[in-house]
């Protein structure tokens, strides 16, 4: 029998990552985090030499953690493969807006990114190195022995384990009511947030995904979840499929999704930034696109503005043309605004490295 979800989050929630926690509490004693920060930047595939100058507990994790599991299948692969085919540039736009503003829902898991102000401030640099998880798994190589995925999962899981341990250190850190700092909770939450959240958020903007490219996008989260730290034994309670994946989510929702000062201030950080990027004419299509993928309810919660654009005017009416080649949805309007979208979450990315900010996934040596 299927574990429930409060069985499910009472196991995670105080849980961490033993292996990742063990090799940062090291790097801060020994004052290292901004020295290996800078290797990080040696280490782009899954197959790439580890520096010489590494320090031993991290040449250790980086070289234990990067093969991929034995649960592996390539014929799964294949509708992993089938879905990036037919989906990346939908995804994209929808796993850094949907996804994105679906972690910021979680009161925890907004608080927990605000007390890390080097990013809380920096929306460009937050949302680059946010997506660059996402925009890697539709990568040809992203789950192949050259992966540049697996490293990039890598990277996070120990800053995942840094802001565990400087919170334990901070002694500020109210565990009786958040549980434990980037529990196993709250990454396991996000991959669901990021798979099953944006297939709910594709389906409600109008777009069609065929059942088993569905189940090849969870499985490529499955195996994203996997590198992040989370053991494969809840792996498989939670993500063995979509259907077993959402019905756990949307019971999940509605306990861990609520208001919180953090989650509106880092949602309208998100709006903000993506509606600078929408040409004229499409004034107003982030705050709307993101009400219709979340629904007004969960929107609400995050202060999502109305807007006056419609999702369901003609394109004409905006004097815009898709992006995308040929349709990816029933609305040409939404896919229109999915196109600029897609390209917008490029030019983050790209902008922020342009701009001097730092794009790779980086550990802080403090909180604050």
């Amino acid at each position: 029998m299927a574990m429930d979800y409060t069985g499910f989050a009472a196991e995670l929630r105080d849980l961490g990552d033993p292996l990742a926690d063990e090799v940062v509490r090291e790097l801060l004693d020994e004052g290292r985090i901004n020295s290996v920060n800078n290797l990080f930047r040696e280490i782009g595939a899954a197959d790439s030499p580890i520096p010489g100058q590494t320090p031993g507990a991290l040449r250790e994790f980086f070289e234990s953690t990067r093969a991929f599991p034995d649960w592996v299948e390539d014929s799964r692969l294949r509708d992993t493969a089938s879905f990036f085919r037919h989906h990346h540039m939908a995804a994209s736009a929808m796993q850094a807006t949907v996804g994105l503003v679906g972690t910021y829902l979680s009161p925890v898991g907004a608080y927990t990114l605000h007390s890390t102000h080097r990013l809380s401030h920096q929306p460009h640099r937050r949302l680059s190195q946010s997506t660059r998880i996402f925009m890697g798994m539709g990568d040809s190589d992203a789950f192949t022995e050259h992966s540049k995925l697996v490293p990039t999962c890598q990277k996070v899981r120990l800053v995942h384990a840094a802001i565990r341990e400087l919170h334990r250190r901070s002694g500020e850190w109210d565990y009786e009511a958040m549980g434990m700092p980037v529990s196993q909770l709250y990454t396991a939450g996000a991959a669901l947030v990021f798979s099953v959240g944006v297939l709910d958020g594709m389906e409600n903007i109008g777009l069609t995904v065929d059942r088993d490219e569905a189940e090849g996008f969870m499985y490529a989260w499955a195996i994203v979840a996997h590198f992040l730290g989370v053991p494969d034994t809840y792996i498989h309670e939670a993500m063995s499929s979509h259907t077993r994946a959402a019905d756990l989510w949307h019971e999940g929702r509605e306990h861990e999704w609520a208001s919180s000062e953090e989650g509106i201030l880092l949602t309208r950080e998100c709006i903000d930034l993506y509606e600078s990027y929408m040409p004229p004419g499409l004034e107003g299509a982030v705050p709307a696109f993101l009400r219709q993928a979340l629904s007004d309810r969960f929107a609400d919660m995050v202060e999502v503005p109305t807007s006056a654009f419609d999702l369901g005017a003609d394109a004409a009416s905006v004097g815009a043309s898709t992006l995308l080649g040929s349709p990816v949805g029933h609305n040409p309007v939404s896919d229109e605004v999915i196109g600029h979208l897609g390209k917008a979450v490029e030019r983050v990315c790209r902008e922020a490295f342009t701009a001097g900010q730092e794009t790779e996934p980086q550990m802080a040596d403090r909180i604050g």
